[in-house]
């Protein structure tokens, strides 16, 4: 994760992207609907390649992905905490399981909190900033 941090915040830098060096949430309006909508044309050109099962396009689509995503990190200066709160994120995830160790699943497949869920502690990752 780093490195692709590091390739990315190269490109931001070389083509005069926003780089922030800390963690913040207020980026101007027009900054978010930008990276919302790159993401959003990504996301759709992914479907549509799975859709057609065009295994090139799909790998093209989710590293675009991934390097707006990269983008949209390095904008809102999370780049050095973005691995701890994937952690926190992958904690809390594995906390869904059911009593049984077992996942519990909605009707289209997506995954339940179990009883023994317990919510992320971002707060704690990002206040030592």
């Amino acid at each position: 994760m780093k490195k692709s941090l590091a390739a990315v915040q190269e490109f931001h830098e070389a083509f005069g992207l926003g780089v922030n060096m800390d963690p913040t949430a207020d980026l101007p309006a027009e900054k978010v609907q930008l990276r919302y909508e790159l993401m959003k044309e990504e996301n759709e050109e992914y479907l549509e390649a799975a859709k057609n099962g065009d295994l090139v396009e799909v790998a093209d689509a989710l590293d675009d992905m991934l390097y707006i995503l990269c983008g949209t990190i390095i904008e809102h200066g999370l780049q050095h905490k973005i691995a701890d709160v994937f952690e926190e994120i992958q904690r809390s995830n594995m906390s869904k399981l059911g009593p049984d160790g077992k996942p519990i699943y909605r009707e289209d497949g997506k995954v339940l909190k179990g009883p023994n869920y317990s919510q992320p502690n971002l707060e704690k990752i990002l206040s030592n900033v």
